[in-house]
C-alpha cells in the first residue's frame, strides 16, 4: 500500500483559533511535543502555551511512553529522530489512542515513511505559529459554549505543564 504524506501549507488568516482569527473559541487541549532539542522545545512550549493548550514535553521516547501512561493528548509534535530511536512507534500509539499526530522534523521527507498515523510532516525550521494553527485546525478544536463534562472531569481545565 502506498501513502501520500501531505505536506501541510496553511492561511494564516483562514485558520480558525490563528493570531489573524481570533473570533474562535478554543478548548485549552493537551499537547505532547516530543523534541531532544531544548531551545525548540522551550519555544514551541510558549507559543502553545500562549494559544492556551496544555503542554507536556518530552525529550526523548522513554520521557514520552512515561507521560502517556497518564496523559491523554489530543494532538504530538513529534521530532522523528531522538537519541533512543525513531518516533514512528510512538507515533503509531498515540494514533491509537486518538491522537492527531504530526512529525517535525529535519530529516529529509524520505526518511520520514509515510503511515496512516502521521497526519502531517512540517520540516524544520519553522514558525512555530503553523504549528499553532495546524493543532487549531484538527476536530475538536473549536467548540461552543459548552465544555464536556468528560474534559471537565479529567481535571484538564487547568494549565499544566510536563518540563
Amino acid at each position: 500500500m502506498i501513502l501520500s504524506l501531505a505536506v501541510v501549507d496553511f492561511v494564516w488568516r483562514d485558520v480558525p483559533g490563528s493570531a489573524a482569527n481570533k473570533d474562535a473559541k478554543m478548548l485549552p487541549l493537551p499537547v505532547l511535543v516530543v523534541e531532544d532539542s531544548f531551545l525548540l522545545a522551550a519555544s514551541l512550549e510558549d507559543a502553545l502555551l500562549e494559544a492556551g493548550h496544555q503542554v507536556t514535553l518530552a525529550g526523548s521516547l522513554a520521557e514520552a511512553e512515561a507521560v502517556m501512561a497518564n496523559t491523554d493528548f489530543h494532538a504530538a509534535l513529534l521530532d522523528f529522530m531522538l537519541p533512543d530511536g525513531d518516533s514512528l512507534v510512538l507515533a503509531r500509539r498515540l494514533h491509537e489512542k486518538g491522537c492527531s499526530v504530526a512529525v517535525v522534523s529535519g530529516a529529509d521527507r524520505d526518511v520520514v515513511p509515510a503511515d496512516p498515523a502521521i497526519s502531517a510532516h512540517f520540516a524544520k525550521p519553522m514558525d512555530d505559529r503553523v504549528l499553532v494553527d495546524w493543532i487549531a485546525s484538527l476536530p475538536s478544536a473549536q467548540q461552543d459554549d459548552t465544555v464536556s463534562a468528560a474534559f471537565l472531569a479529567s481535571g484538564s481545565a487547568g494549565m499544566q505543564n510536563g518540563n
